[in-house]
């Protein structure tokens, strides 16, 4: 319902910008249509139905009748009230009893004058009271105009010179230059350049996730030439470990997971589907750009061909991977909730702005009236969100799948469709006479007459209505009938949100149009076309040059990847309680660079790496760690740990185990989409198969509470929100799970035999070969002798071992994997 109210001048005259307007639909709300609600139908509604369908009860079918807009979303069988027109308004068929399945109330019929009632106010649009728009939103904080024009985040990207600099021979790119400066201006100097061992194995692991192999080792110490160091770039940035690296970086942003998470855990079998499209474009070297945008409107977006139609539907499973709370039993929060769930992830993982704060209210800190939101949340309540799940109050079995909410990603033939169509209606057929056969036992007059026969027909009766369904099902699953995915589509309708007043659901204010945060201004911004969602003009927005948010957000993050900080630090957050940048100009010239390059990740991947400021050594000086504690001027380069998937990877790589090939699937692909339970047996299968697969750590199942074990342990990323700067943690179930988890005691013992196979090498081969396979070095001659010593008391003190030279071995593998040098690079 749409109330028309008058805002105070000072309301649009804080703001100073143009907002989006309220949009003005007719509504029912003449006091006339109100007083005869209030009179007739409120009193009828609660005297019927609200023992039931209310928001005090569990609401029956998912529908509630003390909200107006529960009447018209409806619960799981559509629609109850259509505005306007009685005859498809599902809440009449009910009271008439002319519906075939839903007679109510029950056990009583409405009077003809009752039924008249409602009729009527329904024909007359369903007026309801309106509710009052809090005296709150119509106060904007008085800073938001001064915070648009000075905060330096919104501000256009600025055209920034490299700085002349003292001692010109330092730097070898810009990058160099704008560093040197801050240092200089503060007395500093940089540290030593790192040793050659050292730059690579921190190359190798920020672009690739894993250790350099001995080889490669070899390799590159033997090339004595300029370029050496370049021609490694070039490798690691062309392997496709690069995709697996970097795309990983992008799924902690995509808050990405396997499951719904949430009060009820159900699967979600194809958003592997989406992991991968996330690794092929990394690899590809997608346009960051493009990137967003198909993942924002990818149905949206013109296809060369097939193959290109199907990734871009793929990657809108984007907005579908959040947590879902299926269990909620009124459809119109589950919406809402959903919305903001997608508003929140977009605007934190692309513009590093935390625009879902202004659901209920105009933000706090930022200038993000509660206008911006719901011109957002118009956006996404036009689009139906395709999880393949639907919410429903504590349903069991298959009750939360959906098929109609999945994508088919491959077109059926004519002839294929039409016995797949033949079938269906045959089935539905016979469903129908099911069910008829079913209310004639439950509405026998004389239930006696059936006696002990009747009793044992009832659960006949459900068990074959139950058996077709079944059948249906699977019938009208596009799983089972050739590829799917998790995405989003255009809704079948199309139109603006209204405030909820305090951001509940059922409270609804004036209606907004549909737009983007008035935070960002940008020139000749495209006007949202009125038959569709507004999605493609978001990604539109979202991607504009002219947008200064997009690209320094990713910089940012690229910088973070390869330095172990931002430049901002607080990587999601660009808003007034965020940091100030470190080295603004700086931020700026690469963000420009990036627009420039065509908005490439490998490029400015490469030319970062390729800087002499990524190559410090770690070293320290007492007066620089006095000066800069935090290494904020980036002085030198900070050591960091492996994070969970590099220790697991680098384990596997070392022992000889790794399966480098792509699975092309998940673990969880052929679950069924019912509960998942901690402690269930499919619980406990997809648990079992992430701690036995020898896959890189990427392609592990990553259902929500379940997440495995090796990479649990190690701070991985939390799975249910926009994750752009992981914790680091040192905690003892670290050393314990190094020192007693099976899997890390079979790679040690894996390791032991690669070391002990060739003949031709001696024990002090061995140990550099181990040093090299773990830590891309020899060991020191102290280190050799020590190792040497503590095989020998191991393997004499196991003789009751089957085989203690390999024992003796595998100890002293696991000791290296152990050790902080093996989870820190430097």
């Amino acid at each position: 319902m749409v109330f028309r109210i008058r805002l105070p001048l000072s309301f649009l005259a804080l703001l100073a910008i143009p907002l989006p307007a309220w949009s003005h639909r007719a509504g029912p709300d003449s006091p006339a249509l109100v007083e005869f609600f209030e009179k007739k139908i409120r009193p009828l509604l609660a005297d019927n139905c609200y023992n039931c369908h209310s928001a005090n009860t569990n609401s029956h079918g998912g529908l509630r009748v003390d909200d107006r807009n529960g009447l018209i979303v409806g619960g799981g069988r559509g629609p109850a009230v259509v505005p306007g027109q009685p005859e498809k308004s599902l809440l009449l068929q009910a009271v008439r009893h002319t519906h075939k399945d839903v007679k109510m109330p029950p056990k009583k019929h409405l009077s003809d004058e009752q039924i008249a009632d409602l009729t009527r106010w329904i024909k007359d649009g369903a007026a309801w009271p309106r509710v009052k728009l809090p005296t709150s939103l119509a106060k904007i904080n008085p800073e938001y105009a001064r915070l648009r024009k000075e905060h330096w985040a919104w501000q256009p990207l600025r055209t920034t010179n490299a700085p002349v600099v003292r001692d010109a021979a330092w730097p070898r790119s810009d990058i160099d230059r704008f560093i040197l400066a801050k240092l200089e201006e503060k007395n500093l100097k940089p540290v030593r350049d790192a040793d050659r061992l050292d730059l690579l194995r921190r190359a190798t692991f920020d672009l690739t996730g894993l250790p350099p192999t001995p080889a490669q080792i070899d390799a590159f110490l033997q090339d004595q030439t300029p370029g050496a160091f370049e021609k490694v770039v070039d490798r690691l940035l062309a392997s496709p470990a690069f995709g697996e690296r970097w795309g990983r970086h992008w799924l902690d942003v995509a808050r990405y997971g396997e499951s719904t998470g949430s009060a009820r855990n159900l699967p979600y079998p194809h958003a592997w589907r989406y992991r991968d499209y996330v690794i092929d474009a990394i690899n590809s070297d997608k346009p960051y750009d493009q990137f967003i945008r198909e993942q924002i409107a990818g149905d949206l977006l013109p296809a060369g061909s097939q193959k290109e139609r199907d990734q871009q539907l793929i990657a809108t499973g984007f907005l579908a991977l959040g947590v879902r709370d299926v269990n909620q039993r009124f459809k119109v929060r589950f919406v809402m909730d959903n919305i903001d769930e997608q508003i929140d992830t977009v605007t934190r993982s692309v513009l590093a702005l935390s625009a879902s704060c202004a659901r209920c209210h105009h933000h706090k800190f930022d200038p993000i009236p509660v206008t911006d939101y719901y011109a957002l949340a118009g956006i996404f309540a036009s689009t139906d969100l395709l999880t393949g799940l639907r919410n429903k109050m504590g349903g069991g079995g298959l009750d939360y799948y959906d098929t109609d909410k999945l994508i088919s990603l491959r077109p059926q033939a004519s002839q294929e469709r039409k016995r797949r169509e033949e079938k269906i209606a045959e089935a539905k057929a016979n469903l129908e006479k099911a069910r008829a056969e079913l209310r004639v036992l439950l509405n026998d007059p004389d239930k006696s007459k059936g006696g002990p026969a009747r009793e044992m027909k009832l659960p006949a009766a459900r068990q074959k209505i139950n058996k077709i369904q079944t059948e249906l099902i699977a019938m009208n699953d596009p799983a089972a009938n050739g590829p799917v995915a998790m995405g989003v589509r255009e809704a079948k309708t199309i139109g603006d949100s209204e405030i909820r007043i305090r951001g509940e659901a059922e409270k609804l204010g004036p209606s907004v149009r549909r737009g983007f945060l008035s935070v960002i201004q940008i020139p000749n911004a495209p006007a949202i076309n009125s038959k569709q969602s507004g999605r493609l003009e978001l990604a539109q927005w979202l991607t504009s040059p002219e947008n200064p948010l997009t690209p320094r957000v990713m910089v940012n993050r690229i910088w973070k990847h390869l330095f172990g900080k931002g430049l901002v630090s607080s990587v999601d957050n660009f808003g007034v309680t965020g940091d100030m940048p470190s080295h603004a100009d700086l931020l700026d010239h690469l963000a420009r660079r990036f627009v420039e390059d065509g908005w490439s990740v490998k490029k400015l991947v490469r030319t970062v790496v390729l800087s002499r400021a990524y190559q410090l050594s770690a070293d320290s000086t007492p007066a620089n760690i006095a000066a800069d504690p935090g290494n904020r001027l980036i002085w030198r380069h900070s050591p960091r740990r492996l994070d969970a998937e590099e220790i697991r990877d680098a384990m596997l790589a070392a022992a000889g185990n790794l399966d480098r090939t792509s699975p092309g699937g998940s673990a969880a692909s052929n679950m069924k989409v019912i509960e998942l339970t901690n402690n269930g047996a499919e619980a406990k299968r997809i648990l079992l198969a992430a701690d036995t697969s020898n896959q890189r750590s990427v392609y592990l199942p990553l259902m929500r509470t379940l997440v495995p074990r090796s990479l649990e342990v190690f701070d991985f990323a939390e799975q249910g929100m926009v994750t752009g700067n992981r914790d680091t943690t040192t905690v003892p179930t670290q050393a314990l799970y190094l020192l007693n988890d099976p899997f890390v005691q079979k790679q040690a013992q894996a390791l032991a035999k690669r070391v002990l196979a060739p003949a031709a090498l001696d024990d002090a081969a061995r140990i550099h070969l181990a040093y090299r396979l773990l830590l891309a070095r020899t060991a020191t001659a102290k280190e050799c002798e020590r190792a040497q010593h503590y095989l020998g008391e191991y393997e004499a003190a196991a003789e009751k071992e089957s085989n203690p030279r390999l024992a003796a071995w595998a100890s002293f593998c696991q000791a290296i994997l152990a050790s902080a040098e093996f989870r820190y690079i430097k």
